[in-house]
């Protein structure tokens, strides 16, 4: 991995945020990228109607560049030890007009990017992030992998990433990228599966499965990597399980529409996720044409 990206608004969580990822750098040995999407008030609706100056884009532009320019320093004076035995990461910023999406889009093909790093809220559901409106839309339409860090979530050795999976067949070049990502952190890599069927009364989910277990050691090399039968009731509440057990540091899903993610962005239950995890969620895209650098 080479280059994370950091899209941050100055709020508290977005800032927490960038100190996760600024510390996942040193780990990876990746440099970091911070950037702001802004509007140009001209260009927004009722603009108009509003008295009150116009800035245009230059001053803005230089305005957000000012104030990310402080955050890099703050971040970059944390980042390294005063014995200079750490790796270092370098970071820079990047500012323009648009929506968030738009800018991260953007700078992902333009800078060549890894992974994009940003900040949820604690209490708000995983469709209530720190960058506003956006950013639920960055989510549905990303090529690119997207960590999202709450804001009760501080960096720590990540021992441990459990992978929740449907089993679908589009969910293995995701978690061939996952292992490769856990092989820079050292980390074991646990293949979960959630259902409310038993797999011992039912015959095609147990070929199902087998069939992707199959997959995996023909396709993935990795020591470190088990599979996992979660059986509940309900989906949510095993995925509600997994995150309440010890020792996990990040899970990863893929976001198929109309299935898993899709109900976990949509249902009550991120809300009642949100509030009690400090677990980094690591989403990766469904797109048949997905970024990965």
């Amino acid at each position: 991995m080479k280059k994370i990206l950091i899209p941050t608004d100055f709020s508290v969580p977005a800032e927490n945020a960038a100190r996760y990822a600024v510390k996942l750098a040193k780990v990876l040995k990746a440099d970091v990228l911070i950037c702001n999407a802004f509007k140009v008030p001209a260009e927004t609706p009722m603009a108009a109607q509003v008295a009150w100056p116009l800035m245009d884009y230059t001053t803005l532009k230089e305005e957000v560049s000012g104030d990310l320019d402080v955050m890099v320093k703050k971040l970059a004076d944390s980042s390294c030890d005063a014995e200079g035995t750490d790796y270092c990461p370098q970071i820079d910023y990047e500012s323009d007009a648009g929506t968030v999406c738009e800018v991260v889009t953007s700078l992902v093909k333009s800078r060549k990017i890894d992974l994009v790093v940003m900040g949820m809220s604690g209490a708000g559901g995983l469709t209530q992030f720190i960058l506003g409106s956006n950013s639920k839309e960055m989510i549905e339409k990303a090529e690119f992998p997207v960590l999202l860090i709450p804001y009760a979530a501080s960096f720590k050795k990540i021992n441990k990433i459990v992978f929740a999976t449907n089993l679908s067949k589009e969910d293995m070049e995701p978690l061939q990228l996952l292992v490769r990502l856990a092989g820079a952190l050292e980390a074991e890599v646990v293949v979960a599966h959630i259902t409310s069927k038993d797999a011992s009364e039912e015959e095609k989910l147990q070929q199902k499965i087998d069939a992707f277990i199959d997959e995996i050691s023909a396709q993935i090399n990795y020591p470190k990597i088990k599979y996992e039968y979660v059986w509940n009731i309900d989906v949510n509440n095993g995925l509600d399980w997994i995150t309440e057990q010890s020792g996990i540091d990040m899970v990863a899903m893929v976001h198929h529409h109309h299935s898993l993610l899709g109900k976990v962005f949509k249902g009550s239950h991120t809300q009642k996720l949100s509030r009690h995890t400090e677990i980094p969620l690591l989403v990766f895209p469904q797109n048949e044409h997905v970024i990965y650098l």
